[in-house]
């Protein structure tokens, strides 16, 4: 986890870890989608911003059964496939490692998966602060 606040190139921490976890998504290591949306909003949230989580998936019904057809991004140096994506959100924009830098809402998944998926508000920026002190946070209707 990165500190609060700028870093020493004059980044703010959420940029500077944005970045970080591009190269390690083009790394080709593990990496987790929701961690990294968590740690984003976290950073944000510290910077005074009022970031929310979504999630995009492209549900299918066929014959009676859902399918989640899988998500395939197009950008260089990405090597990975989901059937569920989760990214940080704030003002606008979208924060996710996969595009490389913050991307507008309007484009954001034309330009990572190249076509228009929706975004869900997996958990509202009036509910991130509680969601981020949960351990192994659920969203917030999955709570008992």
């Amino acid at each position: 986890m990165m500190a609060v606040g700028d870093n020493s190139e004059g980044r703010s921490s959420a940029r500077a870890y944005l970045e970080e976890q591009s190269a390690l998504v083009r790394s080709g290591g593990y990496w987790n989608c929701l961690a990294a949306a968590r740690e984003l909003s976290a950073l944000l949230l510290a910077e005074g911003r009022s970031p929310w989580i979504a999630r995009l998936r492209r549900t299918e019904v066929e014959a009676g059964r859902v399918f989640h057809a899988p998500l395939i991004p197009r950008g260089p140096g990405v090597k990975a496939t989901w059937t569920t994506h989760y990214v940080c959100c704030c003002e606008g924009m979208a924060y996710d490692p996969v595009a490389g830098k913050p991307t507008r809402l309007e484009a954001y998944s034309l330009e990572v998966f190249g076509e228009q998926i929706s975004l869900e508000v997996f958990v509202p920026a009036v509910e991130i602060s509680d969601y981020l002190e949960r351990p192994r946070a659920r969203p917030p209707s999955s709570r008992p």
